[in-house]
């Protein structure tokens, strides 16, 4: 059997996530709930985040809860990177760009000059 790869955008969350479109809501949770293996890129959380909460009035608790329900479905593959930022996400006030580069920066040091960033759980910085 072939095997597929499959990706979602951030177009196809935000109608599981608002249901505004109904039956398209309707396919992805459909996908969302099948066995099918389903990557998730990076960028889609920071749209995720915009779209949600400049559109839709999504609160940053509620935002928290539809990135942690991504990270745990078992078909729903990210990056481990992601799976940090996400953590990093309900521990601070960091917007999930600046969350994925906390994770990122984890191997080694920050070069920024971004005390909140500099502050985040695991960040070490590059300048003292």
């Amino acid at each position: 059997m072939l095997s597929m790869h499959i990706s979602i955008d951030t177009s196809a969350l935000i109608r599981f996530f608002t249901r505004d479109i109904e039956e398209k809501a309707q396919k992805v949770k459909k996908l969302l709930d099948s066995d099918i293996d389903i990557f998730i890129p990076n960028v889609v959380f920071p749209e995720l985040e915009y779209v949600l909460v400049k559109t839709y009035g999504v609160k940053r608790r509620e935002l928290d809860t539809y990135y942690k329900f991504l990270i745990s479905k078992n078909n729903l593959k990210t990056s481990k990177d992601i799976k940090i930022a996400v953590e990093i996400y309900g521990k601070t006030k960091l917007d999930m760009a600046d969350c994925i580069i906390a994770a990122q920066s984890q191997k080694g040091l920050l070069a920024s000059f971004d005390k909140d960033l500099l502050r985040a759980p695991g960040v070490k910085a590059y300048w003292k």
